[in-house]
């Protein structure tokens, strides 16, 4: 739970540090597009979470889990089993949005949605997605040293330089990025 509730600071800290500083500068005003922002940064941050339901219901539907879930789905119990989903989140290893070449793939899409979206939904949807990304992955790097092998599942061993070198280039990826979104 303690995770839980830092990925609930974190978000919140973000999105209110990022307006305060847009609305100290002149760049935003308290208006429909700010609700609309922050709408899609917590839809964003939730999205994450659906990677969960993935892997239980489509990437690996014949795990224990996975048929627990099926069957608190099956009753209409929908809480209790985003409940457990994301109690027994560490028996969920090969996850498809906590990967590089996701990670990749998020650099790509927030570089598209900087250059070519005006929409106030979809770069705060960007940004809850961004920064829920970021701070799982810096999660595993500083807390849970031995979690941050599961970022790699996809591809070949990494070594520890290379994982160094890939944490550190998404960090400032996000942190150029994170303003404009």
């Amino acid at each position: 739970m303690k995770k839980l509730f830092w990925h609930q600071v974190v978000l919140f800290g973000v999105l209110a540090l990022l307006t305060l500083g847009r609305y100290l500068t002149g760049a935003v005003g308290f208006n429909m597009s700010l609700l609309w922002w922050w709408l899609g940064g917590i839809v964003g941050f939730l999205f994450v979470f659906a990677d969960r339901l993935v892997y239980a219901f489509m990437s690996h539907p014949e795990e224990a889990l996975s048929l627990r879930l099926k069957e608190l789905f099956g009753k209409g119990k929908i809480i209790n089993g985003l409940a457990l989903a994301l109690a027994e989140r560490e028996k969920q290893d090969k996850l498809i949005m906590r990967s590089a070449l996701f990670l990749v793939v998020w650099a790509i899409l927030t570089v598209l949605t900087l250059t070519s979206i005006a929409n106030t939904f979809s770069r705060g949807f960007m940004l809850g997605l961004s920064t829920h990304l970021v701070f799982d992955l810096g999660w595993d790097y500083f807390f849970a040293r031995k979690d941050i092998n599961l970022w790699f599942w996809q591809i070949r061993n990494v070594t520890s330089a290379e994982k160094n070198v890939f944490v550190w280039g998404t960090f400032g990826l996000y942190s150029l990025t994170v303003w404009f979104l």
